[in-house]
Parts: structure tokens; C-alpha cells; sequence
């Protein structure tokens, strides 16, 4: 204990001998594992740490596999089930001790004296919902199965919406809250912090899917109708592969019984639930992860490089310690340990950094990612980097303190006496440290290379509008006080007045609009050409209020818009398609005057609608998606329960009308709250988010792993020089001309970069596969990014080795060999 304690002190001491030595050292390290820290954190949080349940692991999640259309295939499309369908699973298997539904909806809290009108995020479940889940309500209960009947009015509250809106009132149970003007009696309220299903916004409420049972023709009744999820906890001993066994067997059976609806969904899909959520971003977290990891790499090899340096600039010293008795172990130990106390050093202060940066990440996170109010500084993290730290410090510290501890002290103090600091050995292995170094950099600069030109391709894509200068909100508008006649009596008095807004050129409504979340795909059938049941095909569909395509910007390319007149239910029932919808159903024809019959409109069975034009592609879900059929029918009928989304084209920034809409919806009727309102643009940032956050951080990654390199290179020629002073003096001195010195300093730094280059140009070949996933309309052995990046790092390269270059051609022969 003595010894290591003095051996502590030794490193301290020797360390505030060399302070330049000992802060470049830490702040290296601190960046390495700060950037390494942050980047686990949020992989912990997303992708390791378990759902925050009783016996996570036993949660599945349960969605219907379904085969194209006509095909006669396996079932691979993952789609949501119907509530049918979920019936009969919940009754049929036995490999689940629960099962539950749920899914997402909108409820208004109704304006009072003290606020307005307020929509809030509601999930409906089924019974049993919460018992499944394995938590119980902070106060009161789940839902019971009678809640699941029609008139059952039934809510649980989130502890959020409890503390904020009634006070945290733990007489709350039993009392009324009027919530889309349905009067709701409060049985439970849940835990703070409770979170499901993890959405990209917390849920206010839950309330049980008695709603969905209401009505002509309820949801709960339609099997076709697949829009909601399901949740499973398995019973102890069973497989995933038995559970999914099982629920193939159910589905088949039902698929063979209601055919009408089911032919198609011919299995189902049975994953864990923490996978289910986390599955869109598993892959790009480990990319990232792995890039940084490859940023830490480097920067051990570059504190291996000034390690290097360092111990053969104490040859004499470590000799000397040598012939006074100290064992190899013993150098080995001491050189160790200041390995040691550096990596935790610079551990602390990046530990330091990681916190503070965790602070500023949820502003730089992309919209949606899941979990990620779960991002801390846990305890796990903090394992996580004080062990980096430790590897770190013996990645680094290893091989110098093992050449340093071999080194004979006799030929130690012999070349200390003639000015010699190292020999072949070092040489070799500092050059193979520089390689090492510009391999990793070239790889991080590959990747970012390859991820900035594919955002920039997503940034170029049309998305068959224009976007700019374009506001766009939702209004919740509740079934129970508006009926479809009155829903649509309420938009044409809205979309007049805000189109008689200063600054607003025009106006329109859709149920859904592009890039704003929403889908809806509904089968059809085409005039003279049967099709068995359960086989229709079908596309995506929009609603649409008059003025649409004019406000956003959607070329027409045949025929007609929708006539005025033919926005009323009465009207005759007429369609417009998209070009995608006209090449893949009437390749070679017109489609103009051809008639479609759509599931989606009034009357059973709904009526024929003739095409009366066609309209350029629109993007629905994403930039890189690609041309998808759709068609487009007028709200007016088509009566839907969803509400439309707004889209307002105005002069000036689109923000600064927030207020003013507000207020003239209040105008009309101040039970409407106005939610969701933002730029078009803004929604085109979201969906954009996931590949700018990748790209920018790889990006930034691979600058710091160019200076390093850059900063490796010098340092490896700078001491190179230094080492060879007498050798280049006498050069000098017997004639040899500068030029020459010049060029054989910066052929021997241009040489180990085109070593690094080469090796780093191989590795980024194979290894770019891997992030084939995330690019769009490049290729991961795109020869342009390949060679860009090799140019970059070869110029980088050049100017790191021309400056000690430089100086070596600059040495006083006279001086130089004096010094020796």
C-alpha cells in the first residue's frame, strides 16, 4: 500500500514537471470520453435499458402479417390488427397470461373562466390493460371488461394531468370530467413517470375502447378496419417461437373463416415489446455508437504517440532507475500508473463534460426518438465511463510502457551521452500509431461523407408541393356536438375567414396532409374488372376541402379539379388520382372518364366515382419514399370521424400567425382548440431529423478524428526531427542541398499517411456496407464521397508533415552538430 502510494505521488510529481505534456493529454482524453459517454447514454436509454415494468422481457408485442394483395405468398407486411381480430386472440391463446389493445385518439377538455378549450393526447385500451402492463394505478383501478361496452365513460388520468389541471385532488375518484363534451367518471390515476405506449408525446388520459364501440357502425365490429395494437405478457416457460406458433395457428384459422377480410393476414408477428419500439432506431444508434467508438480509438493511438515520446525522452532516467535495481515490473508498473491516472483524470473532467452536455442533447435529438426523456447520467453510465477510463488508460499506456521497460540501460545512458532518444523500435511502432490513426479517420470521413450526401439528396427531393411559407394546425372538433353536415358547415365558415386574414393568400383543409403524420390506405375496385373478395387492391386516400391543390402548389397534369358544386354530398360522386395511381392501374389508357368505386364513402355498397383528373406525385410519409398510388375525394363525402389537418399559404413568417388563428376559430366557437400549430417547413425538419442528427454527428466526429490524425502526423515528425538532428545537420553541413532534407521529412509523413490511406480506403469499403440502410440514392461504395474524403485527409496530411519538414530544412548544421 506504501509502495503504490508512493508510486501515486511520483506520478504527480512527475506530471507538474511537464504541465503542457499532462493538459494536452487530458483534454484529448476528456473529449474521447465525453463525445464516447454521451453517445452511450442515450444507447443505454434507448436500446439497453429495459422497459421500466415488472418482467419486461415477458412483453410482446402481437401485429398482423399480412401478403400483398393477389399473391399467394408468405405473409410479410407488419401491419396493426382489428379489434376482431384481437378478440379472438385474446380468447383463443393460451400462450399469454394477458393480452391488451390500445390506440391513440383525442379528447377537448372544454374551455372554463381560467383557460380555453384544451385537446389532449389520449390512449384507448382495452381491459386489463394496466394489470398486463404490471402496473397498478397510483390511485383507483384499471379498466374492468363491462368498461369495454358501449356507454361505459370511464377514465384514468395521468399523474401530469392530475397535478396540473385538478390540483393533484385525491378526492378526484368517482367525479365527473366532461371531455369532448361526454361526461367521464375518474376511476384511477397512474404513477408519475409512468410512459405507454412510449409515443413521441406523453399521454394525458386513458380511456377505455368503449368509445370505439359506439355508433352505426363501430370499429370494434369491422375486421377489416386494422388500427389498433396489441400487447402480450407471456406465461412463464414460453418461447417467443411457441407464442408466435400459436398465434400463426389462430390467424390462419381466422383467415380461412372470414376471408371477406382476412384471406391476406395469414400470421402474426410476435416480437419482444421493447424491440417493437425501439426497432426504427437500432440501427442508427449503433452506427453511431460504433463511429464513436472508432473516435476513441483514435485518440488512444494518439495519446499513445505522445506517450511514446515522452518515455523516450526519460531513457536516461528510466536507465538510471534501471542499474540502481528497479525490476522490469516495477518500470512496467510505475509507467502504468501514470497510464492510469491520466485516463481517470481525463476521465473525470470528461465525465464532467458528458454532463453538461446532456444537458443541451434534447435540442439536438431528433423528433420522435423514443425513450428519450430516459437519457441520464445514470449509474450505469457512470460505470460505463469510469471503466472506458480505465480501458483507456491501458490502451494507451501498454505498448509505451512495455518498450519502455525492455530497453537495455547501458545502451540507454550511451545514447543519452550522444544525444541519441529512441531507436528503430520507436520508430515503428509511433509510425504504425500514425496509420492506425489516419485508417480510423479515413473510415469516420467515409461514413460522414456518406451520410451528408444522402441527407443533402433527401434535402433536393420534391415532394410534389411547395412547402414554403405554408402554416399548418389541427382542430379537435368533438363527434358528440358536430356531426359531418355540421363539421363541414364548420369549415366553410372557417376556411373563408382565415382566408380574409391580412397576410393569408389562401387556405384549404385535408384529412390527411402531406408529411404531417396520417395515413390512410382503403381498398377499391375498378369498373369492369372483378376481383374475389379480400383481393381488392388499394392505395392511399385523401379528403379533401376546396382550394387544396391550388394552395398546395399540386400540379395538375389531366382533366380537371373538383368543381365547387361538387363539394356537397349530394353531388356527383366524382375522384381525382395521383400519376402513380394512373400508370399502375391504367398503364396505356386514359383514366380520365374510367370509374372507380371506393370502400371509403356513404351508402352500401358505395357508389361508383368517375376520374376527372390526375395530379402530380405527392411525398405522404417521407422524402424518400417513392411514388405510391393515391386518390382524392372531397371531405363532403366522404364522412369520416377523423378531423382535417389546415394548411394556410401566408406572406411573412408563417409562426406569427398563431395568435390570430386562435383567435378567429374562437370567433366561431371557442369549444374548438386549435393544436399543433407550425410551419410546413418545421414538419419537413421532422421527418428529416433522424438523418441531420446522424449526419452532423458523424460528421462532427469525423473533424475531430482529422485533427487528431493531423495532430498525430505533426507530433510523429516533429519528434522525428528532433531525434535526427545531428544526423540532418551533418546532412547539411557535407553539402547535402535543404531541398533535399525538405523532401525526405515530407516523403516520410506522406508515406505513412498513403499507409493509412490505403489501409483506411479497405476498411471503409467493407465496412460501409452497414450503413446501406440509411442512405437514399447513394451507394455505400459511392466513388465520389470515396475520393473526396482521400483527398481531404491526403491535403490535411500534407500540411501536417510540411511544417516539421520545414524545419528540419531549416537547421543550423553548426549548431546542431555543436549541441551534440
Amino acid at each position: 500500500m506504501y509502495t503504490f502510494i508512493h508510486e501515486i505521488r511520483f506520478t504527480l510529481r512527475q506530471l507538474r514537471k511537464a504541465p503542457g505534456f499532462a493538459i494536452t493529454v487530458l483534454l484529448t482524453l476528456a473529449l474521447g470520453i465525453a463525445a464516447t459517454t454521451v453517445i452511450f447514454s442515450v444507447v443505454d436509454a434507448v436500446l439497453l435499458r429495459p422497459l421500466p415494468l415488472p418482467e419486461p422481457d415477458r412483453l410482446v408485442s402481437l401485429d398482423t402479417l399480412e401478403r400483398p394483395s393477389g399473391s399467394t405468398g408468405v405473409a410479410t407486411i407488419r401491419n396493426e390488427t382489428s379489434y376482431p381480430n384481437f378478440f379472438d386472440w385474446r380468447s383463443q391463446s393460451k400462450s399469454f397470461s394477458s393480452m391488451a389493445s390500445y390506440g391513440s385518439g383525442g379528447l377537448i377538455l372544454g374551455a372554463d373562466s381560467d383557460s380555453p378549450a384544451r385537446h389532449l393526447n389520449a390512449i384507448i385500451v382495452s381491459s386489463g390493460f394496466f394489470t398486463m402492463l404490471g402496473v397498478q394505478p397510483e390511485l383507483g383501478r384499471g379498466f374492468t371488461r363491462a368498461e369495454e361496452l358501449p356507454g361505459a365513460h370511464v377514465v384514468v388520468l395521468s399523474h401530469n394531468l392530475w397535478q396540473t389541471q385538478f390540483t393533484g385532488d385525491r378526492n378526484i375518484l368517482g367525479k365527473t370530467v366532461v371531455l369532448s363534451d361526454v361526461n367521464y367518471t375518474v376511476v384511477g390515476v397512474m404513477p408519475a413517470g409512468f410512459d405507454f405506449p412510449v409515443t413521441n408525446h406523453w399521454s394525458d388520459l386513458w380511456i377505455s375502447m368503449a368509445r370505439d364501440a359506439e355508433g352505426e357502425n363501430p370499429s370494434t365490429q369491422q375486421r377489416g378496419w386494422n388500427g389498433v395494437a396489441v400487447v402480450g405478457r407471456l406465461r412463464p416457460g414460453v418461447t417467443l417461437a411457441q407464442a408466435k406458433s400459436e398465434m400463426d395457428a389462430i390467424q390462419s384459422g381466422l383467415a380461412t373463416r372470414y376471408a371477406d377480410e382476412d384471406v391476406n393476414e395469414t400470421a402474426v408477428s410476435v416480437q419482444p415489446q421493447l424491440q417493437d419500439i425501439v426497432s426504427d432506431v437500432q440501427t442508427p444508434l449503433r452506427i453511431l455508437f460504433a463511429a464513436v467508438s472508432c473516435l476513441l480509438l483514435i485518440v488512444c493511438a494518439n495519446v499513445a504517440g505522445m506517450l511514446l515520446t515522452r518515455t523516450s525522452q526519460r531513457r536516461s532516467e528510466l536507465a538510471i532507475r534501471s542499474a540502481l535495481g528497479a525490476t522490469r515490473s516495477q518500470i512496467l508498473r510505475q509507467l502504468l500508473i501514470e497510464s492510469l491516472v491520466l485516463s481517470l483524470a481525463g476521465g473525470a473532467f470528461g465525465i464532467a463534460a458528458s454532463s453538461a452536455l446532456l444537458k443541451a442533447l434534447p435540442s439536438l435529438l431528433p423528433w420522435g426518438l423514443p425513450r428519450a426523456q430516459e437519457i441520464t447520467l445514470s449509474g450505469e453510465v457512470l460505470a460505463f465511463a469510469v471503466g472506458l477510463s480505465i480501458l483507456t488508460g491501458i490502451l494507451f499506456g501498454v505498448l509505451p510502457a512495455w518498450q519502455a521497460s525492455r530497453q537495455d540501460p547501458a545502451k540507454a545512458l550511451g545514447d543519452s551521452a550522444r544525444g541519441g532518444l529512441g531507436g528503430r523500435r520507436h520508430y515503428r511502432l509511433q509510425s504504425t500509431l500514425v496509420v492506425s490513426q489516419t485508417a480510423l479517420s479515413l473510415i469516420l470521413l467515409v461514413v460522414a461523407g456518406l451520410l451528408l450526401h444522402s441527407f443533402d439528396r433527401i434535402l433536393k427531393v420534391d415532394p410534389g408541393f411547395s412547402p414554403q411559407q405554408m402554416l399548418t394546425f389541427r382542430l379537435a372538433i368533438s363527434p358528440k356536438r358536430y356531426s359531418h353536415q355540421q363539421k363541414v358547415s364548420l369549415l366553410r365558415q372557417l376556411i373563408p375567414s382565415l382566408k380574409a386574414l391580412p397576410g393569408v393568400q389562401s387556405a384549404t383543409a385535408a384529412y390527411p396532409m402531406p408529411l404531417t403524420e396520417g395515413d390512410i390506405h382503403i381498398s377499391f375496385s375498378i369498373a369492369g374488372r372483378p376481383t374475389t373478395p379480400g383481393n381488392a387492391p388499394s392505395a392511399r386516400v385523401s379528403l379533401i376541402e376546396p382550394g387544396y391543390f391550388q394552395t398546395l402548389h399540386i400540379p395538375l397534369k389531366q382533366g380537371r379539379f373538383f368543381l365547387s358544386s361538387e363539394q356537397d354530398e349530394k353531388a356527383p360522386p366524382v375522384v381525382i388520382v395521383n400519376e402513380a395511381f394512373a400508370r399502375r392501374f391504367f398503364p396505356g389508357q386514359d383514366p380520365i372518364g374510367q370509374h372507380i368505386r371506393s370502400g371509403l364513402g356513404a351508402g352500401d355498397p358505395p357508389p361508383m366515382r368517375e376520374i376527372v383528373g390526375v395530379v402530380g406525385d405527392v411525398k405522404r410519409a417521407n422524402l424518400n419514399e417513392p411514388p405510391t398510388p393515391e386518390y382524392y375525394i372531397p371531405l363532403e363525402q366522404a364522412p369520416v370521424v377523423a378531423n382535417p389537418v389546415f394548411a394556410l399559404r401566408v406572406a411573412g413568417n408563417p409562426d406569427s400567425y398563431a395568435n390570430t388563428i386562435r383567435a378567429t376559430i374562437a370567433k366561431l366557437d371557442k369549444g374548438v382548440p386549435a393544436y399543433r400549430l407550425q410551419s410546413y417547413e418545421e414538419d419537413l425538419a421532422r421527418i428529416t431529423a433522424q438523418q441531420r442528427f446522424q449526419a452532423l454527428l458523424i460528421t462532427a466526429f469525423a473533424a475531430v478524428a482529422l485533427l487528431l490524425a493531423a495532430l498525430g502526423l505533426y507530433a510523429a515528425l516533429s519528434y522525428m526531427v528532433a531525434q535526427r538532428t545531428t544526423e540532418l545537420g551533418l546532412r547539411i553541413a557535407l553539402g547535402a542541398p535543404r531541398a533535399n532534407v525538405l523532401q525526405l521529412m515530407l516523403f516520410r509523413g506522406l508515406k505513412l499517411a498513403s499507409l493509412g490511406l490505403i489501409a483506411g480506403l479497405a476498411s471503409a469499403a467493407v465496412l460501409s456496407r452497414y450503413v446501406t440502410g440509411l442512405l437514399y440514392a447513394v451507394k455505400p461504395l459511392d466513388f465520389a464521397t470515396f475520393a473526396i474524403m482521400t483527398i481531404i485527409l491526403l491535403v490535411v496530411s500534407a500540411t501536417a508533415s510540411i511544417l516539421p519538414a520545414l524545419r528540419a530544412a531549416r537547421l543550423d548544421p553548426i549548431e546542431s552538430l555543436r549541441n551534440q
